[in-house]
């Protein structure tokens, strides 16, 4: 993803922006790594219980919960992947007809208000976690509030990415550019 502080045209941006950028990037590799590694424990766990299976006829046990354990995390990351990148589903027909400053305030009101939402979400997601943490996967023991974790990690990254990108909307010099996308991450 282009970085906001490129639409500087040449120029190194506000420390705000440049913050705003790092922390971007932290979040996005963070998410990619959470997503990604949720994807290989899965399908490595699944297959082993396969092997196992078709090898002595009896299986593991424990492989069969790791889906619920970790496919949580694997869609809040990537729905905090598609935050970060701005690539969920927008409305293009308000944002076309607007001016830059019109758009600048427009866009600061919709990162506040979802971050705000989501800011919200990820404190009533504690109060989840505290309630299922009696609840106890019986084969790997580990409590089922680590599955719901994810919703912490997905509502704080949400809220997260949509302060960045305040920043990011204040500071640039065209907020048109905010969120375009480099060729490779467009597929």
């Amino acid at each position: 993803m282009t970085s906001a502080s490129d639409n500087t045209q040449g120029k190194a941006g506000p420390p705000a922006l440049r913050a705003a950028d790092m922390i971007g990037l932290a979040i996005d590799r963070i998410a990619i790594a959470i997503a990604v590694g949720s994807v290989i424990v899965i399908f490595v766990a699944l297959m082993m219980e396969v092997i196992v299976r078709y090898l002595t006829s009896a299986g593991l046990g424990w492989p069969n919960e790791v889906p619920n354990l970790l496919f949580p995390w694997l869609v809040m990351g990537g729905i905090v992947i598609g935050a970060q990148r701005g690539s969920h589903i927008a409305a293009e027909a308000l944002r076309t007809r607007l001016n830059d400053s019109q758009l600048r305030i427009l866009l600061a009101f919709i990162n506040v208000l979802v971050a705000a939402s989501f800011g919200f979400l990820a404190v009533l997601s504690v109060q989840v976690i505290n309630i299922t943490k009696a609840q106890i996967f019986p084969m790997t023991g580990l409590g089922q509030a680590w599955a719901y974790s994810a919703l912490l990690f997905g509502f704080g990254g949400i809220a997260l990415s949509c302060l960045v990108n305040l920043v990011r909307v204040i500071f640039c010099d065209d907020p048109r550019t905010v969120h375009h996308t480099e060729p490779e991450h467009t597929t």
